[in-house]
């Protein structure tokens, strides 16, 4: 029976006899470019001895298995492409080889399988010191050496292509990091996953979208995925969405110049980012409360809460994925986005009020929605108007019509605010708060409204810093 340590004793003496071919010509092998040198050494018996040890040895350890019907392999091959893109190439150049390269190289091929991690980098100029959680999420703030000793080959990644983004590399850029279990060892892709997503992605996927729209929660500022790692520590590192930040030139005297990210609106000093993160800190428990509807007994409740956790999910999605065509406290960068943004907002809103078919949509969003957020019957009726006047415009911009600028300058900003206080509110009130039946009564009754919406949301609210546009900011 072959075992996980003998397959480690065959793939082992394998690389060793490929290391020693290379000492051997290793005169012969600082002559040659990279090109030649590739194709000369992948057509070694050494290296063809690496790759079969390794395939037996993945099979053993069930690490990376692919079949497309042609070729049924497992584990990873040394070839001409990624002799030269990992660094192997240099490395064997080197009078003297890293110590860790061998094992480096045998857990690349071979395994044995490792968690796999997603890493978010985010559009926002935080001063963090320390890593924080969010929502199962650490927000951190990663150096070069974080970054290193994930990269793959991490012994010889001083001589490969460097797979970060330039703004991640230099420092100074937060992101949002998790061990994910959904991932599986592969290879990245030929064509690129971001440019595959981009074309073939029906609808926007947010991985990290809870600590995201918490973060877009608590202060005024939009924050978007500047770029999406998938992450296979020491063997694959692939940018799956976005091209990361731009690099933009930063000067303290108007001489010395030097290059930092080119954050976008939302900049905070070590003030704001404190409030920030005690307001993730509330509210995150309540957040994840509504990922538990697979824990709830009965079929029914279970049935409710899933399907509010599914629309709230897509609304968020819907509501976060318009922040790149956002610029400061919520303002559209483009006057010709405007109509479809509200179009897009108004949908959001939608979803999160109406929790089966229904007509009469702009009546029942404008009034639950201006119930569930509104402070005073001033602020009510305002919002029920501006929701109404929301649906006019959503209504042209479904027809291909072309809507009147009325309205057009303001609503966005006002549906911006009222959406994020919709968020914060039904987050609070948590996955059972039945929208429909509550905030109808509460349109009849003020103790209803004080007693299952005012007062429970005002016990955590209370607590939470003061945020801009999530109190009683009013657009006028």
């Amino acid at each position: 029976m072959v075992t996980d340590s003998s397959a480690e004793l065959a793939l082992m003496p394998a690389i060793a006899a490929f290391l020693e071919r290379a000492v051997k010509m290793r005169d012969e092998l600082a002559a040659a470019g990279d090109a030649e040198l590739a194709e000369l050494v992948a057509a070694w018996p050494e290296t063809r001895a690496v790759n079969a040890a390794a395939s037996v040895a993945a099979r053993i350890r069930r690490y990376l298995h692919y079949d497309d019907g042609v070729d049924d392999h497992w584990g990873r091959r040394l070839t001409r492409n990624n002799l030269r893109t990992l660094g192997v190439l240099d490395v064997l150049r080197r009078p003297e080889m890293p110590d860790r390269f061998p094992a480096d190289l045998a857990a690349y091929l071979a395994g044995p399988p490792t968690p796999s991690e997603r890493l978010v980098v985010i559009d926002a100029g935080l001063p963090l010191q320390r890593s924080h959680g969010i929502c199962g999420w650490q927000l951190t703030q990663p150096t070069a050496a974080d970054l290193d000793a994930v990269t793959p080959l991490p012994s010889s990644s001083q001589f490969a292509a460097d797979p970060w983004d330039s703004a991640l590399r230099l420092g100074g850029c937060c992101v949002l990091r998790r061990a994910s279990d959904d991932l599986e060892a592969r290879n990245p892709s030929v064509w690129g996953t971001a440019i595959l997503r981009s074309l073939f992605e029906p609808e926007l996927v947010i991985p990290a979208w809870e600590p995201l729209l918490l973060l877009n929660l608590a202060q005024a500022e939009r924050v978007i995925v500047a770029a999406e790692y998938e992450i296979e520590p020491g063997r694959m590192v692939e940018r799956v969405r976005g091209t990361g930040l731009d690099l933009v030139p930063a000067t303290s005297d108007g001489i010395d110049e030097w290059e930092e990210p080119g954050w976008g609106p939302c900049r905070l000093d070590e003030q704001e980012l404190a409030d920030v993160l005690t307001f993730t800190d509330i509210m995150s428990p309540l957040l994840l409360q509504w990922q538990t509807w697979n824990d709830v007994a009965n079929p029914s409740q279970r049935k409710a809460i899933k399907k509010a956790s599914e629309r709230l999910q897509g609304s968020a999605h819907r509501f976060l994925a318009l922040g790149p065509r956002l610029g400061s406290n919520g303002d559209v960068l483009y006057e010709r986005d405007r109509a479809e943004i509200i179009f897009w907002y108004t949908s959001a809103l939608e979803n999160l009020m109406i929790t089966d078919s229904s007509d009469e949509l702009s009546r029942k969003v404008s009034q639950r929605t201006a119930v569930l957020i509104g402070t005073d019957d001033d602020e009510r009726l305002e919002i029920r108007r501006a929701i109404t006047h929301a649906y006019g415009i959503r209504s042209k911009v479904a027809h291909g019509d072309v809507p009147p600028d009325t309205h057009l300058k303001t609503l966005p900003q006002q549906l911006y605010i009222y959406l994020r206080r919709a968020f914060r509110d039904l987050i609070i009130l948590g996955p059972r708060f039945d929208v429909a039946t509550v905030c109808d009564d509460a349109l009849m009754s003020a103790a209803v409204r004080e007693q299952s919406i005012a007062g429970p949301v005002r016990q955590v609210v209370d607590r939470l810093p003061v945020v801009p546009g999530m109190r009683t900011q009013r657009m006028r």
